[in-house]
C-alpha cells in the first residue's frame, strides 16, 4: 500500500514538471533583456592602437568657481565679485569659509555680514603668533552687497567692541589690518579650492 502511494506521488510530480515546461519560444528569446554597456573598442592602425570610446564621459569635477569669481582692485580697496545673486553668494561664501581655516565667529544674515577670525599669512606674523602663548583673535567683517545680479564681497577690521567680545580677557591688542590679505585668501579659496558638491 505504501508503495502504491509513493508511485502515485512520483507520477504526479513528474506530470507537474512536464506540464510547467512549455515549448513556447517567447521565454527563450533574450533580445528584449537588458544588455551590458558597450566597452571602448580597440582598433589597430599602422603605428599605434587607437581607442574609440562611444561611452559618455563623466563631467569632470574641478574644485573652485573659476570664472564666476573675479577680484577687483589692485593694491588697496580689494574686493571680490561673485557672479551669483546675493542669497546664493551668501551660502557659497559660508561653505567656502567652513572648508578653510578661516573661522566664522558670528554672522548677521539679514545684513549679509560674516565676522571671521583670520590670521595673516606673513612669515613675521606667524612667528609672533607662535611665540605668543595666548592666541590673539583678530576679527574681520566680511560684507556682501548686491550689485545687480552679482554680489560684491568687502573686508574690513571689525569694530573694537567686536574685538573685545571675541577675546576672553576683554583686552584688545592693537593688530595690523590685513583685510587685503583676507580678500586675497577668499578670492583664491572661491576661485580654486571650494568644493561645491
Amino acid at each position: 500500500m505504501i508503495k502504491k502511494q509513493n508511485g502515485a506521488v512520483i507520477l504526479a510530480l513528474s506530470f507537474l514538471v512536464l506540464s510547467c515546461s512549455s515549448g513556447s519560444s517567447r521565454y527563450r528569446d533574450t533580445a528584449m533583456l537588458e544588455r551590458p554597456p558597450t566597452l571602448a573598442l580597440q582598433q589597430k592602425t599602422q603605428n599605434s592602437n587607437v581607442i574609440i570610446d562611444d561611452s559618455i564621459e563623466p563631467k569632470k569635477k574641478r574644485p573652485g568657481l573659476n570664472s564666476t569669481v573675479t577680484q577687483l582692485g589692485e593694491d588697496t580697496n580689494k574686493r571680490v565679485l561673485i557672479k551669483q545673486p546675493i542669497t546664493q553668494a551668501w551660502r557659497t561664501l559660508g561653505m567656502a569659509l567652513k572648508q578653510s581655516d578661516i573661522k566664522i565667529t558670528d554672522y548677521e544674515k539679514g545684513k549679509y555680514n560674516y565676522y571671521v577670525n583670520y590670521h595673516s599669512q606673513g612669515v613675521l606674523t606667524n612667528v609672533i603668533n607662535f611665540l605668543n602663548e595666548e592666541e590673539s583673535k583678530t576679527i574681520y567683517l566680511l560684507t556682501l552687497s548686491s550689485q545687480g545680479d552679482d554680489t560684491l564681497i568687502q573686508a574690513e577690521l571689525a569694530s573694537r567692541n567686536e574685538q573685545k567680545s571675541q577675546n576672553n580677557d576683554g583686552v584688545v591688542i592693537k593688530s595690523s589690518d590685513d583685510s587685503e590679505g583676507l580678500i586675497d585668501a577668499i578670492y583664491l579659496l572661491l576661485h580654486d579650492d571650494i568644493k561645491t558638491e
